[in-house]
C-alpha cells in the first residue's frame, strides 16, 4: 500500500523536502561564519521547513539551536516565559540542574520545575513582585550568551520576527538589538513572511535593526525542479504525470511549494480511489475544485470582512490587472481615487492576502484568487 507522497500544512522534512540545497548551504555558511541573517518570503514558500532542515544539520554538527515562533508571543511576559522555556528544553541536563543554572543569570523571576497531572516535569517561571521587568527582559535575552560554554556556538531563530513590533513598539526592538549586538557566542536568524515589515526593520536606517543582519530573500523554486519533483513523486506510486500536466499544475499553484503539494496530494488521493495510473490536466482541475470546495467557508469569511470598496479592488486584482492604478482599471472596475485603492491594497498586504512583487501585486493564495474571480 503506497502512502501519499505529498505533504502540506506542516513543516516539511525528509523525503517531502525538495530543492532548497543552494539556499540551505548559503544560510549555514553565513550562520557558521558568525553572521546574523534575515530571511523573508511570502507565506507558504517553505521558509520554516528550510530553516528546520538548517537547524537539524547544525544540531548534528554540534551547535546548540533555539527556535522561537514569535506568533506565540503577545506580550513581554510571554516572550520571557516562552524564550526561557525553549532555552531550558535544549539543555542536555536534568531540568533540576538547568533550573539552578538559569537562576544564576536572571533576576525578577524564579525558575522552577513543575509537574503536570501525568507527572511530567516542565520548566516554569514565577515572577518576583516589585522587580524591574526591563532588567528581567535583558537577562533573558542574554541567557544564551551566558549559558554558552567556552568554544560553544549557539544559533537562535526568531520566526515571524516582525511580530515584535506589537510588543510595545520600537522600544522592544531597541532593547533586543542593544543586548544581542554584544553577543559573541550566539548567531541569530530572523525569519518572516510579512516581507514589507521585515524589509523596513532591517533596511530603514531609523530602525534599531538597521544593518544588523545579512538580508536574504527566499525566491520561488525553479520551475524545472518543481516539475521534476512532481513527476518523480507520482512515478514512485506507479502513476505517470507528463511534463505538460506538471507545468499546468505548477502554473495553477503559482509555483508555491505549499499549493504544489496540496494539489498533488488531492490528485494522488483521488487517483488511489479510482485506481488511475496517469494524471491528466482534468485531474489537476478536479483537484483544484476539491480544494475550492474544502476552503469555501474560509474564503467566504475572508471576503465578508472586506468593505464594498475593497471587494471591488479584490475583483480587479483577481483579473490579473497589471496597472491597478491606471485610469482604465478605475473605469473598468468602478474604482474611486487612487489613494483609496492604495489604502485597500495596504490592508490586503497587512492581512497577508496580497504580496507585492514589484511592480505587480499577487494573491498569496492562488486558489483564493480563483475563488474571488468566480464569486465577485
Amino acid at each position: 500500500m503506497y502512502m501519499n507522497p505529498f505533504k502540506f500544512g506542516t513543516v516539511v522534512s525528509g523525503h517531502f523536502f525538495y530543492n532548497r540545497e543552494d539556499e540551505l548551504q548559503r544560510i549555514k555558511q553565513i550562520l557558521i561564519g558568525g553572521n546574523n541573517i534575515t530571511l523573508y518570503a511570502p507565506r507558504r514558500y517553505g521558509k520554516t521547513s528550510l530553516v528546520n532542515k538548517v537547524l537539524q544539520e547544525l544540531d548534528e554538527e554540534g551547535f546548540t539551536t533555539i527556535y522561537l515562533d514569535m506568533m506565540s508571543v503577545y506580550s513581554r511576559d510571554t516572550f520571557i516565559n516562552n524564550y526561557a522555556g525553549t532555552i531550558a528544553e535544549k539543555q542536555n541536563q536534568s531540568l533540576e540542574t538547568v533550573v539552578k543554572k538559569i537562576a544564576k543569570y536572571i533576576t525578577g523571576v524564579i525558575p522552577s520545575v513543575a509537574f503536570d497531572s501525568a507527572g511530567t516535569a516542565t520548566f516554569s517561571l514565577k515572577w518576583v513582585a516589585g522587580e524591574d521587568k526591563e532588567r528581567t527582559l535583558s537577562d533573558i535575552i542574554n541567557l544564551p550568551e551566558k549559558l554558552a560554554a567556552e568554544g560553544e556556538k549557539w544559533i537562535v531563530v526568531f520566526d515571524e520576527f516582525q511580530e515584535i513590533t506589537k510588543l510595545n513598539g520600537e522600544s522592544f526592538e531597541k532593547q533586543l538589538r542593544s543586548v544581542i549586538q554584544h553577543h559573541q557566542n550566539v548567531t541569530y536568524l530572523f525569519l518572516g513572511s510579512k516581507t514589507h515589515l521585515l524589509r523596513d526593520m532591517f533596511n530603514n536606517r531609523n530602525r534599531a535593526f538597521y544593518n544588523a543582519a545579512t538580508v536574504m530573500n527566499l525566491n520561488a523554486i525553479a520551475e524545472s525542479k518543481s516539475i521534476e519533483f512532481l513527476i518523480d513523486r507520482f512515478r514512485e506510486s506507479g502513476i505517470h504525470m507528463g511534463q505538460d500536466t506538471a507545468e499546468y499544475l505548477i502554473n495553477g499553484a503559482q509555483n508555491i511549494p505549499y499549493y504544489i503539494q496540496f494539489i498533488g496530494y488531492e490528485i494522488w488521493q483521488s487517483g488511489q480511489l479510482s485506481r488511475k495510473n496517469q494524471v491528466t490536466i482534468r485531474d489537476v482541475d478536479d483537484a483544484i475544485e476539491q480544494i475550492l470546495t474544502f476552503k469555501a467557508d474560509y474564503y467566504w469569511e475572508l471576503i465578508s470582512k472586506q468593505t464594498s470598496y475593497r471587494k471591488k479592488v479584490l475583483k480587479a486584482l483577481s483579473q490579473s490587472v497589471k496597472e491597478i492604478y491606471s485610469k482604465q482599471t478605475t473605469l473598468t472596475f468602478d474604482l474611486g481615487a487612487v489613494s483609496s485603492t492604495q489604502k485597500a491594497i495596504g490592508v490586503f498586504i497587512e492581512d497577508g492576502i496580497i504580496e507585492q512583487n514589484q511592480p505587480n501585486y499577487e494573491f498569496a493564495d492562488p486558489i483564493f484568487k480563483k475563488f474571488v474571480k468566480r464569486v465577485l
